[in-house]
């Protein structure tokens, strides 16, 4: 008789039939995981009357008048004021794009219709750029607040949590700055999902779960997990608000013998699996050996065979042996929570990003390339319009 069952179990191991029997493939492929691009539409304010076109574009704005509370002389003809001259912001333009080079074997040996799928990632990948350089410019504003004791980044703790008093202390400061509500009477606030979960488990009969518990809508919010409008703003939950390991040092895990490389780049530290800084570092986190740099951080992780590979950022500066003790520091990730009124971001664009289907022009017209292309730029426009909280999550490290 011929068997599938090529294992040791009930049908005696391997025979003739087993190679019959093949993997099946859905063909169907799902998309990775994505989170909405929406840092962009933050850019409420645009170039409306541009010159001309060039690779900086300058927006500029009145400065009022100093008040005149001194009354005027009956016979005395007042002296003229003259205006101040206009504030200026300058965006500079940037050619931005990706591409994509589709083979003529890829479409034809694929098992799933590789096209439209090539052109959805793509696609993504022009929305999902463009809105991490609107973040790099919205994230860079002068005005911060800290959480908890924090005073600076570098210090902000996991414990620096965010509750209802930082977000009235952004909203009071926009408000004493003149800026203009973006909905409403209601500031835009971008929150990351770990910081939003420490705001509404604030305790207490001030914070965002009381006040939800006492209105009509109360229960209908909470079990859906909305903040929505509070505290004069209103709240936008994306993780896509910046985030990184740039706060306090944690307790240091403890110190592993392991065997080390040097490179010029840096290190390259081999660890077992097992190690306990092999299941609890992270990119960011600080490392320390013999022959390491001062302030080394972890910049890659990767796995080969059994061993955890991290690579860090700075040479050695002396001989390494074949083991050395290791240890690494966890870094405490800090998160930006944003808020801002009108025109706290502007935008100028050259040439909107969108998709470029390249020519053909290999000789066998074998290579087809798609990509997207697009020029444009970011600026604070407003910075009294825009302030940030930093702090850490309780739930950062789970």
């Amino acid at each position: 008789m011929a068997y599938t069952d090529t294992s040791s179990g009930s049908l005696g191991g391997t025979v003739g039939g087993a190679g019959l029997v093949q993997k099946a493939y859905d063909r169907l492929l799902e998309f990775a995981l994505r989170s909405e691009p929406l840092i962009r539409s933050v850019a409420d304010k645009r170039p409306a009357r541009q010159a001309f076109p060039g690779s900086t574009v300058v927006l500029q704005r009145y400065v009022d008048l100093a008040q005149a509370t001194t009354p005027l002389t009956e016979t005395t003809d007042p002296d003229a004021v003259a205006l101040s001259t206009p504030t200026s912001v300058t965006i500079t333009l940037q050619e931005y794009g990706n591409p994509v080079l589709v083979t003529r074997a890829l479409e034809l040996f694929s098992l799933a219709d590789v096209d439209p799928a090539i052109a959805n990632i793509v696609a993504y990948n022009l929305a999902d750029s463009i809105d991490a350089v609107a973040m790099t410019t919205l994230g860079g504003g002068t005005n911060v607040l800290y959480g908890g004791n924090a005073t600076a980044t570098a210090n902000v703790d996991a414990s620096d949590t965010i509750d209802s008093a930082d977000i009235r202390r952004a909203v009071a400061k926009l408000r004493a700055n003149k800026a203009k509500a973006r909905r409403g009477s209601y500031y835009w606030c971008g929150i990351h999902p770990e910081v939003s979960h420490d705001l509404r488990a604030e305790s207490g009969n001030l914070g965002w779960n009381f006040v939800h518990a006492q209105s009509n809508p109360a229960v209908d919010n909470i079990w859906a997990g909305e903040i929505g409008d509070y505290e004069g703003a209103f709240f936008v939950e994306s993780p896509r608000l910046f985030n990184a390991k740039v706060g306090a040092d944690q307790t240091p895990l403890a110190t592993t013998a392991v065997t080390v490389a040097g490179t010029s780049g840096g290190f390259t530290v081999g660890v077992a699996s097992s190690a306990v800084i092999a299941t609890r570092a992270e990119v960011g986190d600080k490392i320390t050996a013999t022959g390491m740099g001062t302030g080394a951080k972890i910049t890659s992780i990767a796995t080969s065979g059994n061993n955890v590979i991290f690579t860090v950022d700075v040479a050695n500066t002396t001989a390494v042996a074949t083991t050395a003790a290791v240890q690494v520091t966890p870094v405490t990730r800090v998160f930006d929570t944003i808020l801002c009124g009108q025109q706290a971001m502007a935008e100028a664009v050259a040439e909107e990003p969108h998709i470029v289907i390249g020519n053909v022009t290999d000789k066998l017209m074998r290579f087809r390339p798609i990509g997207w292309y697009g020029v444009l730029g970011f600026a604070r426009y407003r910075e009294e319009a825009l302030f940030r909280i930093e702090t850490g999550s309780s739930i950062a490290a789970l």
